[in-house]
Order: structure tokens, then C-alpha cells, then sequence
């Protein structure tokens, strides 16, 4: 893996994680609608603009044989916001983001199942080692958890459509009879997700919620960050999907927790424990640990004769 591949994979969790936090402190004062309807008109004004600068619009009106994938990403972009949120609203934040990060097993299994990808017993060790490693950043009791609330699986379903998505997203990405680029992927998902936020938000009574954006000042600061990372995001994201197997980009974003860790402690003076430093210490060491090996299988399959290798 060389410098470039690495260093986007690294940028990734770090934008997830600003995202993250900014995220957060919107949804502390408004609905999730609410703020996904702010966040995606942003980032569609964003995406329209870095579109246009690079003569790409007219690429929008040129799905006619894979449209049906991009609504599809955009509804399930829509149901594992809205079905981590409902979560939220039934168990603690801790316990649902470590089941948010189980997307990573679904991701894996579907790699194996559908995708026939050979999977080591040391990668699944792996994994799991670093699912602990989130536990840990994340301080999470579990003598003091429920852990058959009915809200955590609204958490699981989240993870699972995160899951599905990633693959229908690289799917669009190498259609085969009319591939699309990221940008493209990234504007249909964020037009019909930003739709569907706002039936949600109108079903909901909660569009009057909006007057907080540019009138509580806390509020517009944190939802302009948080639109400028989802825009990046889709940069990152969808330029990782396209580059490397979905399941490596998973795990390159369990460091996400890390990050809003180390924001939260910097920003607002939130305690970082030793628990959490070596919680943080085993999800890196894994991350390095997944690298090396995904160089060493790199490395074995250029050295393979062409007509195997295929």
C-alpha cells in the first residue's frame, strides 16, 4: 500500500470523527431531521458547486441504466440515519455506538458469502480484538447495560443497512453497463436522503426547528462543520470504496470513536482514562496489524503469473 492509498484511508475516520462531534451537538438542541435537512441542503450546495467547477452536472442526467441503485443508496443513507436515531432515543449512546460498529462483521460476512473473499482466522480475531478496543475508548460498563433492550436492534438494523449500502454504493461505482462517478453516487444519495428527511421532519412537526440554523450561533458552527464533513466524506469515502475492498474502509473507520475521543478531550475537556488510552493503543495496533496484512497479499498476488492472478 503506498503513502497516498494509506494517508486517504487515514483521512477518513478523522473526518468521520469531526462529523461526528459536530453532528452530536446539532442533535442535542434540534431533531435528526431537522438537521439532516440543513446538513444535505449544504452539502448539496457544496457538491453543486465542486460539480460545476469540474464540468460534471451534466453527468447528473446520465443514470438512465443504473438510477434504481442510486435512489436505493439514498433510502438506505435515509433508514440507517433514522434507525440509529431511534435507537438513540431508547438506549444509552455508548452501547449503540458499539453496535453501530458491528457493521463491520455484516461487511465481512457478506464479503465472504456473496463475494467469495477468503477471510483468515487471524482477520476475524482481529476484528473482534478491535470491537473490544472500541469498548474500551468508549468506557462502557456493561454490568449497568441493557443488553436485550429492543432499542439495540434498531442499532443492529442500522448497522446492517451501513453495510448493504457500502456494497450497492460500489456496485453503482463499477456497473457494468454504466458506471457512475463518485460525485454522481454522492449527489443522488444526498438529494434523496435530504427528501426523505424532510417528509420525516414535516410528518414529525419538527420543521420549525430550522429557525435554529442561523439564529442560535452554537447550533449554525455546528451544523456548517458538521455539512462541510459530510461533503468531504462523500470525497473520502466514495474514493475508498472505489480503491479498496469495502471491509478494509470498514476498518479504517472503527478509529472513528478515537477521534471524536480525542476531540471531546480537547475541545471540552473531557476525561481521557488510562482504559480508554489502551483501548485506543489495541484498535490502533490492529489497524496496523490489517495493513500489513492487506500489503502482504498485495505483494503475493503481483507476484503471481497473470493468467492466475485473474
Amino acid at each position: 500500500m503506498d503513502k497516498k492509498s494509506l494517508l486517504y484511508l487515514l483521512i477518513l475516520p478523522l473526518i468521520w470523527g469531526i462529523y461526528y462531534v459536530a453532528t452530536n451537538t446539532a442533535v442535542a438542541a434540534m431533531s435528526v431531521f431537522s438537521v439532516g435537512i440543513v446538513i444535505r441542503f449544504i452539502t448539496l450546495i457544496l457538491l453543486t458547486v465542486m460539480m460545476g467547477c469540474r464540468g460534471q452536472l451534466k453527468e447528473l442526467f446520465r443514470v438512465k441504466k443504473v438510477w434504481k441503485k442510486l435512489i436505493m443508496i439514498g433510502v438506505l443513507g435515509f433508514l440507517l440515519d433514522t434507525t440509529a436515531f431511534i435507537g438513540l432515543t431508547m438506549c444509552p449512546a455508548g452501547i449503540g455506538t458499539v453496535l453501530l460498529k458491528t457493521d463491520v462483521i455484516f461487511v465481512n460476512l457478506i464479503s465472504v458469502w456473496i463475494y467469495k473473499q477468503k477471510f483468515r482466522a487471524k482477520d476475524w480475531l482481529l476484528t473482534f480484538v478491535m470491537l473490544f478496543g472500541i469498548v474500551l475508548v468508549l468506557g462502557i460498563d456493561f454490568a449497568h447495560v441493557d443488553i436485550g433492550g429492543i432499542g439495540n436492534l434498531f442499532f443492529i438494523a442500522s448497522a446492517l443497512f451501513v453495510s448493504i449500502n457500502a456494497f450497492v454504493i460500489k456496485s453503482a461505482q463499477h456497473d457494468k453497463n454504466q458506471p457512475v462517478s463518485d460525485n454522481v453516487v454522492a449527489y443522488y444519495n444526498n438529494f434523496v436522503t435530504m427528501v426523505l428527511f424532510t417528509i420525516a421532519a414535516a410528518l414529525t412537526d419538527t420543521l420549525g426547528q430550522l429557525q435554529f440554523f442561523l439564529t442560535d450561533r452554537n447550533i449554525t458552527v455546528a451544523l456548517l462543520i458538521a455539512s462541510l464533513g459530510q461533503t468531504l466524506i462523500y470525497v473520502f469515502y466514495y474514493y475508498n470504496l472505489r480503491h479498496f475492498p469495502v471491509w478494509l474502509v470498514k476498518i479504517f473507520l472503527l478509529l472513528v470513536p478515537i477521534v471524536a475521543a480525542l476531540i471531546s478531550f480537547v475541545l471540552f475537556d473531557e476525561e481521557l482514562t488510562l482504559v480508554q488510552v489502551i483501548g485506543m493503543a489495541i484498535v490502533l495496533g490492529c489497524a496496523g496489524c490489517f495493513v500489513v496484512g492487506h500489503q502482504e497479499n498485495q505483494t503475493g498476488r503481483s507476484e503471481l503469473p497473470a493468467n492466475k492472478e485473474e
